[in-house]
């Protein structure tokens, strides 16, 4: 009974240990949010300022063909190439997939096909490359109720085709 005479009911709080906190949650109180823990809040990462890069290709021939003309240099292949994302990028890879719009833990096949006739008495290397498509971002982390950019300029390449570059002497 309260002074007014009007009845109040209290609730104890729950104990740390009969909680759904883990031990790797430290520092949390396992209030929640729809379903949705404050670790998991404090955890979260996105991608922003994603925009699209220029394509460009490789630097590690994935096929070479090379000879004495006069004669048709040909390269016929398929290939598996994954794709290239910047070191150390702090975001899940489920994170970049969804900011960037593909699955950048998938490998694609491509295919490896192109010839080039080299001149009678040159002597001709042709050689295929990867092609990539890339886009650039920055990672932000909920920190308390805010967002904050931690790592600006990061990229991730999808390989879309091939590039060759052919020479002689």
């Amino acid at each position: 009974m309260s002074l007014l005479g009007v009845g109040t009911t209290t609730q104890a709080a729950p104990s740390m240990k009969s909680s759904n906190v883990t031990s790797t949650q430290a520092g949390t109180t396992g209030d929640s949010y729809a379903g949705t823990r404050l670790a998991d809040f404090r955890s979260a990462k996105r991608l922003i300022n994603v925009r699209s890069l220029p394509s460009k290709c490789g630097k590690t021939p994935i096929a070479t063909a090379e000879g004495k003309g006069k004669m048709t240099l040909r390269i016929d292949d398929t290939r598996s190439a994954g794709s290239v994302l910047s070191r150390n990028i702090e975001a899940s890879n489920g994170v970049i997939s969804a900011g960037v719009g593909w699955d950048v833990s998938k490998s694609h096949s491509i295919t490896v096909s192109g010839s080039k006739e080299v001149p009678r008495g040159k002597y001709g290397t042709l050689q295929a490359y990867v092609k990539y498509s890339g886009k650039k971002f920055d990672v932000q982390q909920m920190i308390g109720v805010d967002w904050w950019t931690f790592q600006t300029g990061m990229t991730a390449y999808k390989p879309i085709g091939v590039c060759f570059k052919y020479s002689e002497r």
